[in-house]
């Protein structure tokens, strides 16, 4: 290939590396605009691919799995188990867009050579992003304010868990792992010395122990074992076994030792048995979701119904989180989409990795592949790494590269007269979903700004003719109903039927207030059951209200006697 064709790769490079490094992240969709990066990245991609005559798109097998979803989703919807359909659009937008992935990784992979320029471009972006992510993690902690480049954590007592500009503790420290692999990758093709790769593998650590996050507990063994297992000296330089042996012991020191240093420099904070040991949120999120599965085995809740359903179900169980997502990839699908479609698209993706990434002969591409896929399984088992476009994208491109190397000659080709048309498309179709989602940010900025009592003008709060996201105008309208004596059917529908969909804690107690003032306290009385189990933090301060409603009203009186107690765990 030539090298102007390599712009290909540098295109993938720097649209993962700058959706890590972009400080933006706005209520209500936070990764929006880091999806869109990598999505415009993919579409340009896809574009240049286009015109070049060597390398057409290959779409393969592994498009019957993301395709299947959709399929699954929509007749879901059209036979009743899903809520609404404008919550399905944007997941059954990026499924869609899998296939288009898949074929881009197999396309700029139909080489070996072409792998390793591939992986080059990935470790790159993902080493750049990480070593950037520890200075931002420095900046953090001692509370330095570098607002357009970092985003601010404001100094405290208590030592906080810095996350660079990802917003999300435990999605950076994903990121570092995918880093501390590149680490390895370029190292081992020779594109860094010995000393950087000592160096980087150094900062990055640092910067996984500060995250405070337990993936890595479970990713960086992981990382060593799978090393040690296959590394080959015909793929490049070794690492030598006693480095593998002595990273996750260097690693394991330093976290138990973290809450002994950061005293030193005036913070507090809880020590690796109170992480361990405290209150398992994820324990009580994965028994809801086993109860969803158990009760519907065969279709689940519906696709995106995780959350509205634990609102109706969590006042039968111990207190958890609020959440709307299981976080547990195998029990999220089981819940919303039913045992049988679960089984077969886990027993398949496992059929399929073995097949492309274990059992064939290892080269330091697949290797590479395979370390970012064991990192993503690991985090998925305990968080939901893939709904966040600019961690599924690169995952489905790799593992696109991984089909095409075990499968050569298998996939069909798409001449560049049906992409190029495509392409421009899905550009102006992302341009006005854009839009679309600014006149979203507009109604929460007006909304914030009206209940700080700013005079604003509330228009941006009505539901436009056309939306893509009539979800959040229908929670504008909702916080804009105030709870009443003699409200309508109708609009007790109405916050019924938005309240599971949007659980906060102030949309739960609205909605017992709304039954407790319109003769139905036994409602009431679940509500706010589902309140403390979902916002056990936070109950308190709602106890304390319906104490003082209770001693004014006798109806708030007799729902608060049945309520569980201020501090009920």
């Amino acid at each position: 290939m030539s090298n102007k064709n390599n712009i290909n790769y540098a295109i993938l490079g720097m649209s993962i590396a700058f959706s890590y490094l972009l400080p933006i992240h706005i209520h209500p969709l936070r990764t929006f605009y880091q999806d869109a990066i990598v999505i415009l990245g993919l579409l340009l991609t896809i574009f240049s691919l286009s015109l070049n005559e060597q390398l057409k798109l290959r779409f393969s097998g592994l498009c019957l799995i993301s395709t299947g979803i959709v399929v699954a989703i929509f007749c879901q919807f059209f036979f009743g188990n899903s809520q609404d359909i404008e919550d399905l659009l944007i997941p059954s937008l990026y499924l869609l867009l899998l296939p288009f992935a898949y074929s881009v990784g197999a396309s700029l992979s139909a080489e070996r050579e072409l792998a390793e320029k591939l992986c080059l471009a990935f470790a790159y972006a993902y080493l750049v992003a990480g070593l950037l992510s520890v200075a931002m993690q420095i900046v953090q902690v001692t509370g330095l304010r570098i607002d357009t480049l970092v985003m601010f954590i404001p100094k405290a007592v208590f030592f906080p868990r810095p996350y660079a500009n990802v917003a999300q503790p435990n999605q950076l420290a994903l990121m570092l792992c995918f880093a501390l692999a590149s680490t390895w990758f370029l190292y081992s093709r020779m594109k860094i010395s010995k000393g950087l790769a000592v160096a980087g593998t150094g900062v990055l650590i640092i910067g996984l122990v500060l995250t405070q996050s337990r993936i890595g507990w479970i990713i960086l063994p992981l990382f060593c074992f799978y090393i040690w297992k296959t590394q080959i000296a015909e793929n490049g330089q070794q690492i030598p076994k006693v480095i593998l042996i002595l990273l996750p012991v260097v690693y394991f020191l330093m976290v138990f030792s973290l809450s002994f240093i950061i005293s030193h420099f005036g913070f507090s904070g809880g020590s690796v048995a109170e992480h361990v040991g405290g209150r398992s949120e994820r324990m009580g999120l994965w028994r809801q979701a086993w109860s969803m599965a158990a009760h519907h085995p065969w279709s689940g809740v519906g696709w995106s119904g995780f959350g509205p359903a634990q609102v109706s179900i969590a006042a039968d169980f111990p207190s958890s989180t609020y959440a709307e997502h299981a976080h547990n990839i195998v029990l999220n699908f089981a819940a919303e989409l039913g045992w049988p479609l679960t089984v077969l698209v886990f027993v398949g993706l496992a059929w399929w990795f073995y097949r492309a990434g274990l059992q064939p002969v290892k080269t330091s591409a697949r290797q590479f592949a395979v370390l970012c896929l064991i990192g993503v399984f690991v985090h998925s088992l305990v968080e939901f790494p893939l709904w966040y476009g600019y961690v599924l994208f690169p995952t489905a491109i790799l593992m696109g590269m991984l089909h095409q190397m075990r499968w050569p000659e298998g996939g069909v080709m798409l001449p560049k007269a049906l992409i190029t048309p495509v392409v421009a498309l899905a550009v102006f179709f992302m341009g006005a979903v854009t839009w679309d989602y600014q006149r979203v940010v507009k109604g929460f900025n007006v909304l914030r700004w009206e209940q700080s009592g700013t005079k604003v003008d509330l228009h941006a709060l009505e539901q436009p003719e056309f939306t893509l996201f009539p979800q959040f105008f229908a929670y504008f309208k909702l916080m804009k109903t105030e709870p009443a004596e003699g409200m309508s059917a109708e609009t007790i529908a109405y916050a019924e039927h938005w309240t599971p969909r949007f659980g906060f804690v102030h949309i739960l107690n609205k909605m017992a207030e709304i039954y407790v003032l319109n003769g139905s306290p036994k409602k009431a009385e679940r509500m706010m059951q589902t309140l403390q189990r979902l916002h056990p933090d936070l109950y308190p301060e709602y106890f304390d209200y319906w104490k003082a409603k209770g001693n004014i009203d006798v109806r708030y009186r007799d729902v608060f006697v049945n309520m569980p107690r201020r501090d009920a765990p």
